[in-house]
Parts: structure tokens; C-alpha cells; sequence
């Protein structure tokens, strides 16, 4: 049922800052600090400070909706529990782990005798116990998707990875595209799908030159190239492009389950290794970025020793007035320092230098945003409304229904943060209802 076809738009990807360099395993950091928070939701630690955990070791629990397993990604000491600075640019408070340089597994890390004999729940329970999150950026906890009572016929791998800057995707895709396809199978069986889809953008031939030689070997799952415009890797636009079909609200609702090509690697491991969500990829790049690379860190890490070993910062910029940004510079969050730690919803950090004063503060009348906005809204008349305090403009402008995308900042002349008036105006609907 695709009632309008979603609009995108072509923009600068810069894409190639980090690309080029391969991926960079940094696996043994001093210590790690796993956030006692999960999206929007607080977690209630298990371990007090002074007792001595292994790799995989349950230290937290997620409670109530999503509840789940939080792991430690390092072997050694609970030495503290401190606040630190959160991808959500707050600070949080977190557990401290030292590193005592073993590498020791909990007893739970160890191969799985049958993977092929899992069943539907048995596959679901493993997420659960993984504390499987999706690392494409929204970190909502997958068995959920997986739950669903609507019948599913295809799984959809997202690795279009459209936000400018970022390419730690593509490259761990090209480092494990095995596992990459077999999570996407194990995904497919845990949906009960026949039908499994690597989605990908249409210029990284890179990808489907490392998948292609194992397709064979798993009958259902095909690979779909995308055009390459923004928002490609909006979960709704890749179901219109891979299926023909739209939905009002989940993409389950048309037989879809979509997930990222990261959280679909990191199941392979989960599947036939019994391995938590203790680590990610990330991105270090920007303008301000000496040499921009792609990590491999245990989840916890600090984001400044990914930057020095980027060969810090570029000459002449004063760490102070630079422009830092966790995630993408589209839907990511502007934050004040590269003290933060990497969590499973952070995949990049964009440093550049603070921007220059616009020249035109004010509004044009132009509707540049109206004709880029994917989901068909009119940005200007909700910031008005906002600005105005008028709640029920607000809800008859259908502020609820905005992505976040970021689209009508980036297209807007005058520069005006067009997104962040409409998100706080969707946000004061979803407080008031």
C-alpha cells in the first residue's frame, strides 16, 4: 500500500575521510564505564565496586519494557561508580571497570553445539540474554521487534548507512560480511520470514563484492542497491524500496522487520558464540580530525583515546572552540567535549571547526523544507506554531509524525535550526498526550 512515495535528497557525504583506512580493533582500553542508562530507560546495577568481573559477566539490568542483561566488555575490577559524559549530552552516572589485561570470558562465552537446530524462541531468548540492542542508532531492544503478532515474510538488513561522515558500517560489513549474512539468517528463522534483504547504497560495490561469494549458500536472502540520497536508511524508505509497501506505524504491520547490518553481526556471535553486546563500531572523523578512522572498541570506552590515536586534533584548532557531534550531523546531538563514552547507540563522533555566523537569521518563505521533509510536513508553520505556544496548531500540523531527520536544517538558506523547534514542538505532544 504505498499511499506517497517518499521523497530524498542528494547531499555532500564526506564520506571519504574515513573510509579508506581499514577498521581499528582497540580492545584493551585502561578501563570502560557502562552507562546506567539505555535510551530513556535507567538500568539497576548488579555489582558492587571492589569485585572482579570477566568479559560477558552480567553487571546491570535493564528492567520493565525491553527488559535485559547489561555485560561487562573488559575483564577486570569494579573500581567505581562515577558520572560521565553520555552520547545523549548529559552526564550519567556509570560502572567503572579497570582493566586487568586478561582477557578473561565468563563461562557463558563458549560455542554453540547447534545453531541450525535453534528454533523461533530459542533464538528470541538468545537476544534477550545477549542484551541485543540495535546499534543503527534508535537502541531499541530487538527481540521486541521479534515478538510481534503480525506475520512476517521479510527481514531487511539496513547497511545503507546514510548519515554523512559516517563509514563504520561499510567497513566492518566488508571485514565479516560471513557473519553479515548469517545473522541475517538467524534473524530470518527467529521471524519465521522466508525472505531476507541486504539493503546497500548503489556506490558501496565494496559491500556486495564481500557478500556476494556467500549469498549462494543461504536460499532466500538477496542484496537490494539503493539510489544514493538522505533519508535512504529511514527504516520506512528502505520498506517502500525493498517491498513496494508503506505502514502507518511499524514496518511489521506490512511483514517487514528491518534491523542494522552491525546488530545483524553482532547476532552471528550471539547465535554461535554465546557472545554479549560488549562492543561496536565507530567513526572519529570531521574536519577537526587529523587523521579520521574506524574503531572496534568495547562498549564503555572513552571517545578521547579514539582521537588521540587519530593523531588528535588538526593544527591549529583549539579543542575548546571546536564543534563536536555524537552520531551523524544530521539526526546526531551537538555536545561540548570528547570526553564521552562510546555506548550502543554511539556510532560516530564528528569534530569540526565552530561554524561562522550565518548571514540570513531570518525565515525566507522559501518552503525548501516543506518539499524536502520525507514524511510531508510543513516545518516553518510548526516552529511558528511553537514559537507561539500554540499546542493545537501544533497537533493539526502533525509535528508528532517527524522523523528527526535533520533534512530541513540542511536545506534551509537561511540556515535556521528548523529541526530542533519541530522535534522539541513533536516532543511537547508526546508530554501533553
Amino acid at each position: 500500500m504505498l499511499l506517497r512515495k517518499i521523497k530524498g535528497v542528494r547531499i555532500e557525504g564526506n564520506k571519504q575521510m574515513s573510509r579508506c583506512a581499514p577498521l581499528r580493533d582497540y580492545l584493551d582500553p585502561p578501563f570502560v564505564y557502562i552507562p546506567l542508562i539505555q535510551g530513556t530507560c535507567s538500568l539497576k546495577k548488579t555489582v558492587e565496586v571492589g569485585v572482579t568481573v570477566k568479559i560477558g559477566d552480567i553487571v546491570a539490568q535493564r528492567e520493565g519494557f525491553g527488559a535485559m542483561p547489561i555485560h561487562a566488555s573488559i575483564a577486570g575490577k569494579v573500581s567505581a561508580i562515577k558520572k560521565v559524559w553520555h552520547a545523549s549530552g548529559k552526564m550519567v552516572e556509570a560502572i567503572e571497570i579497570e582493566n586487568d589485561h586478561s582477557g578473561a570470558l565468563s563461562e557463558t562465552i563458549q560455542p554453540e553445539k547447534d545453531p541450525e537446530g535453534l528454533d523461533k524462541e530459542a533464538l528470541i531468548k538468545k537476544m534477550i540474554d545477549a542484551g541485543l540492542s540495535g546499534l543503527g542508532g534508535a537502541g531499541f531492544p530487538t527481540y521486541i521487534k521479534y515478538q510481534t503478532k503480525c506475520p512476517i515474510d521479510t527481514v531487511i538488513i539496513n547497511a545503507i548507512e546514510c548519515e554523512p561522515y559516517l563509514t563504520c558500517d561499510y567497513l566492518l560489513g566488508i571485514r565479516y560480511p560471513e557473519k553479515l549474512i548469517k545473522g541475517l539468517h538467524y534473524f530470518m528463522k527467529a521471524a519465521g520470514a522466508e525472505k531476507g534483504v541486504i539493503a546497500y547504497k548503489a556506490y558501496n560495490q565494496g559491500l556486495y563484492e564481500a557478500i556476494e561469494p556467500f549469498l549462494s549458500r543461504y536460499p532466500g536472502i538477496t542484496t537490494k542497491a539503493l539510489k544514493d540520497v538522505y533519508p535512504a536508511g529511514w527504516e520506512k524508505y528502505v520498506t517502500e524500496e525493498v517491498t513496494g509497501k508503506t505502514y502507518p506505524k511499524l514496518p511489521s504491520q506490512v511483514g517487514v522487520i528491518v534491523n542494522n547490518a552491525g546488530t545483524a553481526i553482532a547476532f552471528a556471535d550471539m547465535v554461535e558464540h554465546n557472545i554479549p553486546l560488549i562492543a561496536r563500531n565507530i567513526t572519529i572523523t570531521g574536519e577537526g580530525i587529523h587523521q579520521p578512522q574506524n574503531f572496534y572498541v568495547p562498549l564503555g570506552t572513552k571517545v578521547s583515546e579514539l582521537v588521540q590515536m587519530c593523531g588528535g586534533y588538526v593544527e591549529n584548532l583549539d579543542p575548546k572552540y571546536a564543534w563536536y557531534i555524537a552520531g551523524g550531523p544530521m539526526t546526531g546531538k551537538a555536545i561540548l567535549i570528547d570526553d564521552l563514552i562510546v555506548n550502543d547507540t554511539l556510532s560516530a563522533v564528528i569534530v569540526r571547526p565552530m561554524p561562522k555566523e550565518k548571514n540570513h537569521p531570518e525565515c525566507l518563505g522559501c518552503g525548501r523544507c516543506a518539499d524536502a521533509c520525507p514524511v510531508f510536513l510543513t516545518p516553518t508553520e510548526i516552529k511558528r506554531a511553537a514559537d507561539m505556544k500554540d499546542d493545537e496548531a501544533i497537533r493539526r500540523l502533525a509535528a508528532d509524525k517527524c522523523i528527526a531527520c535533520g533534512l530541513c536544517s540542511y536545506v534551509c538558506p537561511s540556515h535556521i535550526d528548523i529541526t530542533d523547534a519541530v522535534v522539541k514542538a513533536r516532543d511537547s505532544l508526546k508530554k501533553g498526550a
